[in-house]
């Protein structure tokens, strides 16, 4: 076989015999076959050579003159512990075979010997010696690979462990520690079972069962498992186990044969879980939020025609008539639906939104000042940082929001009690950040803490939804918490509560703040004034266009009135040049107020226009105003309010965006 000889070349074998014609005729056969053979008279010769020389296989002879082949055999093990040895012996005795394989020799071959007892013996010691090779750097390659999957389990962010037939832990890696706060050793021979939420068992029991059974290779739940002994604290986390049998080989500890054994991996997947019901409570709100502003929107064009007709009567009466002082108080309780629609608004975030600079802490003592005043039975306690950032907030939306957190907390403290008030510089890291669902940057916080009744968690989860409320009926409208969601959401903000039953709770709200410093601001006061200049209302709302035509008339204007966008461009290519204002509605059917706007700059470019809306100058409104619109004046509105807008636009005092809301 040409392989194989090329093959023996390679092996080199030592020859060590006192009878010159045994060793030489060894020689001969033994380099026949293409073996390399170096031979010895005796064991010093083999000795001396043994520091530069190394060899594949050794025979021995086992009675040699000055050192027998016993005593030689134990130095060669000396300079080669795994050599591959043959003893050779012309003695029939067994004890001296038996005697050799004791001392580590491979094989024993006794004189006389065939031609081919000798190659089969060499080829069988050599195959052993390959194999023995072959195992020893499997199993360094077995342990190396044994130490690097342990490294991997031990250091894997994941809970990875072993179950016994019966679910109880054979093996739980470091992370459980981390995790659940459970010492791996704690765990071990306790059931599956005990780390399980209670609520869960009955899903963990399937999947257990199911893998148990050995039906299927693999699956994945997610259940929660409890943190550490005795506590009501839990992990979300996603489950994944694997049955093996014996016979596929166990890492960790082997069961009786054909026992199916569990592996299982948990991942902690509770920030995904949060983020999660971070958004769908964001979809929620939002979808909640769209409703509220339509229907603050819809009341407010009902406010509209009370108010058009109130301010109509009252410019008509004299102050001592007696209904004077009855349309007066229809006025102040539009006024009061007005406010209420704002707070709807305000949570659809589409409220009020003009941002300037703002003290906090002056916000906070001021407000807080006002409202101790008329709650004797509560007492108040500041903790305001003394440099606290500049915020960057419509003023009276945020005190609308601190109001309505203090009546929260008195209202939580029926017999009374205590509310801490503390305001701080938040530099939120990254996961406190994404928790909260703000934006990366650096924001000022107040918290408001009461010392009332608490909260428990399925009222939490819904306590910012507009029109949910724990009081009785006829102490609030359930919009309190929800404006002051949305409006610190307009403005790039949060809110989060932290309650337990019994125990009050604390409501932290955020806002960004800004480099500039706080000014003082002051509304200018406008001169009431009556003028005879020609209108165009557009109004898709008939009970509006008819009030709002009337107090135009009252004022001495002439009124042309259109019923949408189409009908106002009809009127403007009739008469364009004797028209001073339109008075545009910004949501109509067909064409919307946005797009007549468009089209009547491009019939008559130098135009005035005034937007009208049941919402406020935030998102499409805003938009408007930035291609050119000259004013905004947002429903309710009095004959005043109205007279004053129309004098500064056609005064050619055009609004800019920050004071729109004056």
């Amino acid at each position: 076989m040409p392989g194989g000889r090329t093959e023996m070349e390679t092996v080199k074998i030592a020859i060590v015999d006192d009878v010159a014609g045994m060793r030489n005729s060894l020689g001969f056969l033994l380099e026949r076959e293409g073996y390399r053979v170096s031979i010895f008279e005796n064991g010093i010769e083999i000795l001396n050579a043994l520091p530069q020389k190394t060899f594949d296989l050794y025979l021995l002879d086992i009675c040699l003159p000055e050192m027998d082949g016993f005593q030689l055999l134990e130095r060669v093990f000396e300079h080669d512990p795994d050599a591959p040895v043959v003893m050779m012996t012309g003695q029939a005795s067994i004890d001296s075979a038996v005697r050799a394989m004791r001392k580590g020799a491979y094989d024993y071959l006794r004189k006389p010997f065939e031609h081919e007892d000798l190659l089969k013996t060499v080829r069988n010691v050599l195959e052993k010696k390959r194999l023995k090779k072959e195992n020893r750097a499997m199993l360094d390659q077995l342990s190396l690979s044994e130490k690097r999957y342990r490294y991997i389990v031990q250091n894997s962010p994941d809970i990875i462990y072993t179950l016994d037939p019966a679910g109880v832990f054979m093996f739980v890696n470091e992370a459980v520690e981390r995790i659940l706060g459970f010492a791996p050793e704690e765990l071990i021979g306790s059931p599956f079972h005990r780390i399980v939420h209670p609520d869960d068992r009955l899903k963990s029991r399937w999947l257990f069962e199911e893998r148990r059974s050995g039906e299927r290779a693999a699956a994945g739940i997610e259940i929660r498992l409890l943190c550490q002994k005795d506590s009501a604290a839990y992990r979300h986390c996603l489950i994944k186990h694997m049955a093996v049998s014996e016979r596929e080989g166990e890492i960790f500890r082997r069961t009786e044969s054909g026992r199916i054994s569990i592996y299982g991996v948990a991942r902690d997947v509770s920030y995904r879980c949060q983020l999660e019901s971070q958004l769908r409570e964001a979809q929620k709100m939002e979808a909640i939020g769209t409703l509220a502003g339509g229907i603050a929107h819809d009341f407010n064009n009902i406010l509209m025609c009370i108010q058009g007709y109130a301010s109509l009567m009252l410019s008509s009466l004299d102050s001592k008539n007696e209904f004077y002082d009855k349309l007066l108080n229809v006025e102040r309780n539009v006024q009061l639906g007005a406010e209420l629609t704002a707070r709807l608004l305000g949570f659809a975030r589409r409220g009020k939104y003009h941002v300037r600079p703002v003290d906090l802490n002056g916000m906070v003592r001021r407000t807080a000042e006002m409202f101790g005043r008329t709650k004797k039975e509560i007492t108040i306690h500041y903790g305001l940082r003394e440099d606290l950032w500049t915020a960057l907030a419509d003023e009276g939306q945020i005190e609308q929001v601190l109001l309505n957190l203090y009546v929260n907390a008195w209202q939580a403290m029926p017999d009374g009690g205590k509310i801490y008030l503390q305001t701080e510089n938040a530099a939120l890291p990254d996961e406190e950040i994404a928790r909260i669902g703000l934006k990366a940057g650096n924001y000022v916080m107040l918290s408001v803490t009461d010392t009332g009744i608490g909260m428990d968690e399925e009222i939490q989860e819904r306590i910012f939804e507009p029109f949910f409320t724990t009081k009785e009926r006829g102490r609030g409208t359930g919009l309190g918490l929800a404006s002051a969601y949305g409006i610190l959401k307009n403005h790039g903000g949060a809110i989060r509560v932290v309650s337990s039953k019994g125990a009050g709770s604390t409501f932290t709200i955020y806002l960004p703040i800004t480099e500039a410093s706080v000014e003082e601001t002051h509304r200018p006061i406008q001169e009431i004034r009556k003028g005879n200049e020609t209108v165009l209302l557009v109004d898709d709302e008939e009970n509006i266009l008819q009030v709002t035509r009337e107090m135009l008339q009252k004022m001495g204007y002439e009124v042309l009135v259109a019923r949408n966008g189409g009908d106002a461009l009809d009127l403007l290519r009739q008469g364009a040049e004797r028209i001073d204002l339109m008075i545009l509605d910004m949501i109509m059917p067909g064409l919307s107020g946005g797009k007549t706007f468009d089209l009547v700059k491009k019939v008559r470019r130098d135009l005035k226009v005034l937007l009208s809306s049941g919402y406020c100058i935030n998102g499409e409104a805003e938009e408007i105003i930035r291609r050119g619109c000259d004013g905004f004046i947002q429903k309710p509105y009095t004959m005043n309010d109205l007279s004053k807008r129309i004098a500064a636009v056609l005064g050619g005092r055009k609004q800019k965006l920050r004071s729109l809301e004056a």
